[in-house]
């Protein structure tokens, strides 16, 4: 549209191979939109479930890659067997990839439905402040906390 400037372009790979560009513009007539709180919400950090709400429901966050380690682990296993350079590891090393992303988009798809669904039915939302690297090294809970993606 008219008035908006490209500042700039990114582009990235993925280990599986796909590419993505990222544009950046630049609007210098967006103004928001201010107008008084109601509705307010609190969360605060769980194990399981990744969050739970001042509502006293959770998030019900399904652990995906708790989920799929089993199937993982199985898939890095057959590359650590296979010689590496040759055809083989190089398709067995983009099958891991694909299942990594597969995981990643998973969660990152839960996480945008449950922000969409809280931004609508909600004015404010309040979340703790924590020190998740601290927790998952110094407490060994590193897998559970890193799936949740609470960052």
């Amino acid at each position: 549209p008219e008035g908006w400037k490209l500042k700039s372009v990114t582009v990235s790979r993925e280990p599986s191979g796909k590419y993505f560009a990222s544009l950046l513009f630049d609007c210098e007539n967006q103004t928001a939109e201010k107008r008084q709180a109601e509705k307010f919400l609190g969360m605060d950090f769980a194990m399981h479930g990744m969050c739970v709400f001042s509502t006293g429901e959770r998030a019900g966050y399904p652990m995906f890659y708790l989920n799929a380690e089993k199937k993982l682990a199985r898939e890095q296993r057959k590359l650590s067997r296979c010689e590496k350079g040759s055809r083989n590891y190089q398709k067995q090393k983009k099958k891991v990839a694909l299942y990594h992303e597969k995981i990643k988009n998973q969660r990152k798809d839960f996480q945008h439905k449950l922000s969409h669904s809280l931004a609508e039915d909600y004015d404010a939302v309040c979340v703790e402040d924590l020190n998740l690297k601290g927790i998952a090294g110094g407490l060994h809970f590193g897998k559970g906390i890193q799936d949740n993606g609470y960052g």
